[in-house]
């Protein structure tokens, strides 16, 4: 069999040797200049009308040239590799070595190409500066007011989330965050956001939980409603000492509604639902607890370096008393002094 073309006898395709069929058929072509889009905000990277998270420059250039590179129908591309000269900082020169497939065979092509960079701004980023949200997470506290303590911790928990959605999709974010009286306003792209990182609140501090719609506009003859969700959060956490019912509790654990609170006189823990403990007051947050050396210890009773007069004092051990080392927190409140078990 002889190539058509050159007259070359061997293994055709179709009429023609591989090396015709090689020149007529098997290219590739790309732009002399590819402009590359980041976003100026976010540094994302456009994508045809999309924009999309990546790693770093270099990155981004090298996959806008290979989308940038045509080939006919019947040839695929198996592969691509970028070399890169910055000849400034918006300008770098590529030489491009792409390995071609056609009717099981592979050929190499060399492009050349000048890449630029230029900044535009995406959507996201475009209704973050402008502000733009569809609901808003209003963090209260007990008594409607939200302490600083809390304050700061709630603020991190939340913005933390949000980049932890983002991650997986880029339309969520904060656009504002504001200190208001009784609290903080976080304002949500997205109210399917909002709901989840309410509904996690609420179930990792017994938060009272509250959702509301109302109407802000009509798009594209379509009413469009915002949503507002309501976390009030009680008035202490988890590893507290709160007076109640002229008892102190130990606040052991806080989850979906319940309370396991170990009264520290007698070491009973009870389940306690949250509106059950309405009126009850911090009478030592977990930070304040205190750590005492031990000195002796029997069957009933522990001997412990009181951490403020630094005199022994002897205090009852309660029921499953466990101790891990030398020293053992206590507590004191206006009802009495408590040791406080290790197992707690």
């Amino acid at each position: 069999m002889f190539c058509v073309e050159c007259g070359k006898e061997g293994e055709l395709i179709g009429p023609l040797c591989l090396e015709c069929h090689a020149k007529k058929h098997v290219h590739a072509s790309v732009p002399e200049f590819v402009d590359v889009v980041f976003c100026a905000h976010c540094s994302s990277l456009k994508v045809g009308d999309k924009w999309e998270d990546v790693g770093s420059v270099k990155e981004a250039v090298e996959q806008s040239l290979m989308r940038a590179t045509t080939v006919p129908k019947d040839v695929s591309m198996e592969g691509f590799q970028v070399r890169l000269t910055a000849k400034d900082e918006k300008t770098y020169d590529a030489v491009m070595d792409a390995v071609l497939a056609s009717h099981g065979h592979e050929f190499h092509r060399t492009l050349t190409a000048t890449a630029r960079i230029k900044r535009g701004v995406c959507g996201e980023c475009s209704k973050q500066k402008g502000s733009y949200f569809e609901a808003t997470l209003q963090l209260r506290g007990d008594a409607r007011v939200l302490n600083r303590d809390n304050e700061d911790e709630m603020r991190q928990r939340v913005l933390d989330k949000v980049a932890a959605l983002r991650a997986n999709s880029r339309g969520v974010f904060v656009s504002k965050v504001e200190r208001v009286r009784g609290g903080l306003d976080f304002y949500f792209s997205t109210a399917q956001a909002a709901r989840i990182v309410a509904r996690e609140l609420q179930g990792l501090r017994c938060a009272e939980y509250k959702e509301s719609t109302s109407l802000w506009g009509v798009r594209d003859g379509r009413d469009m409603y915002r949503v507002t969700f309501l976390v009030r959060l009680p008035s202490f956490n988890q590893g507290d000492v709160i007076s109640f019912d002229s008892k102190d509790w130990y606040v052991k654990s806080m989850s979906k509604g319940l309370v396991r609170c170990i009264q520290l006189a007698s070491g009973e823990e009870q389940h306690m639902r949250l509106r059950d403990l309405e009126g009850c007051k911090v009478s030592c947050p977990s930070a304040d607890l205190k750590e005492a050396v031990v000195l002796m210890e029997g069957d009933a009773e522990i001997q412990v370096l009181d951490p403020v007069t630094m005199s022994p004092i002897d205090l009852r051990k309660t029921k499953g008393f466990v101790r891990n080392g030398d020293q053992i927190r206590v507590v004191k409140t206006n009802l009495g002094t408590y040791v406080l078990s290790d197992g707690w």
